[in-house]
């Protein structure tokens, strides 16, 4: 099936990817250079984690890689240590993408060093949990008052990125303004 979960939370986060999209174009749309390219990057990336989330790419490339892994025998043996790599891959790529966007966004407004702060959040979180280990999956499934813990912190990231955008549209219309980078 191409929808991957049908249930009303998950169609509640999807939503709120579209929603956090709506909020980072709205910012982009009064902010200029280097801010503008964030808030327009938010926006893209929200929407297309948003389509993921129902289509599940992930589980599928897991899913090849897991075949490929079988079929040229190193997976029972190898799977553990090449998963911590991955794990060690993905905190270097989130830190060194941390240091890009606090160097390239040096001089832009707070709201919008929030909302890269957020994207940062929402991707290591995600790619980490792509990487379907057992531990994790169990870690972000767990049932906190009525929904999936995972889905809990991918709403956080959703919401720190809707918040900045919120906040800084709200202060380059205030003053009339474009918010400059």
């Amino acid at each position: 099936m191409l929808i991957h979960d049908q249930g009303r939370l998950a169609w509640f986060v999807v939503a709120s990817y579209l929603v956090g999209a709506l909020l980072a174009f709205r910012a982009g749309s009064v902010a200029i250079d280097r801010e503008r390219s964030l808030w327009l990057g938010n926006g893209i990336t929200l929407i297309l984690l948003g389509l993921n989330k129902q289509l599940d790419l992930q589980t599928d490339l897991t899913m090849i890689g897991k075949v490929v892994a079988h079929r040229e025998g190193w997976y029972d043996h190898w799977r553990r240590p090449v998963q911590g790599v991955f794990l060690l891959l993905i905190a270097a790529g989130a830190t060194a993408f941390a240091i890009f966007l606090s160097r390239w966004l040096r001089d832009a407004a707070t709201s919008a060093k929030v909302g890269a702060i957020g994207l940062v959040i929402l991707l290591a979180f995600i790619s980490a949990r792509a990487a379907s280990f057992h531990h994790l999956d169990y870690w972000v499934t767990i049932d906190v008052a009525g929904m999936r813990s995972g889905w809990w912190l991918e709403l956080l990231g959703i919401a720190v990125i809707s918040a900045a955008a919120i906040v800084h549209r709200r202060g380059a219309v205030s003053t009339g303004t474009p918010r400059r980078a």
